[in-house]
């Protein structure tokens, strides 16, 4: 077995991986549906398929079974965002490239909204949860940032610190609209891809401006 996270041991087999994998995915599956409600272990035992003995030969408790959830799931965020950010663009306009940026940090959140609710739920109480999300948000921006920087001919004045308050100002307004992190969950009013719009319009406009 091989060790991570907080000392916890991941198993080597194939056939144990899979059964740890279908634990965890019923984790998840309970954590998508409960929100910022809590679940059970028996809840999860239920989804899998299996008893409640079996989760804990695994895991310690619920607290650590969360943990693993959530390692999965920033460790997934990581891998899509280093895709997309990674991908080639075509020569466009600047504010097309921008809108471009933007609608990638989008795909990402809104990925994982569902799970990431609740665990950004269960982060406010848990510093190592907090930590690897921190870690994870860290890590968004700098491929955003990233991707920006290939426009530096397009916009001069698009300083480090500019090119920060608008992955600040996407990231937040993205959560907002995807409940993450927030008491007020988006409504049947918003709509996704208008918002994006306007989101992408107003990021283009501040990192332009001074091309105008």
């Amino acid at each position: 077995m091989g060790v991570v996270g907080a000392g916890r041991k991941i198993p080597q087999q194939e056939r144990s991986r899979q059964s740890e994998a279908k634990l965890l995915d019923a984790a998840e599956e309970a954590l998508s549906a409960r929100g910022a409600s809590d679940f059970s272990l028996a809840e999860v035992a239920s989804r899998a398929g299996v008893t409640t003995g079996t989760i804990y030969s695994r895991f310690k408790g619920k607290s650590e079974l969360v943990h693993a959830v959530h390692e999965r799931v920033m460790d997934r965020m990581d891998a899509h965002a280093a895709e997309l950010f990674g991908a080639s663009e075509d020569a466009t306009p600047p504010e097309r490239f921008v809108g471009d940026v933007v609608s990638r940090l989008a795909a990402v959140l809104e990925a994982e909204a569902a799970v990431l609710r609740a665990l950004m739920f269960h982060a406010v109480g848990d510093r190592s949860i907090s930590e690897r999300g921190a870690a994870s948000h860290s890590k968004l921006g700098a491929f955003f940032d990233d991707a920006l920087r290939r426009l530096s001919a397009a916009l001069p004045e698009a300083s480090e610190r500019k090119r920060y308050w608008a992955f600040t100002f996407s990231y937040d307004v993205l959560a907002r609209h995807l409940g993450l992190g927030h008491s007020s969950p988006r409504t049947e009013q918003d709509d996704w891809d208008e918002m994006l719009h306007n989101l992408s319009g107003m990021v283009a406009a501040y990192l332009l401006a001074d091309l105008v």
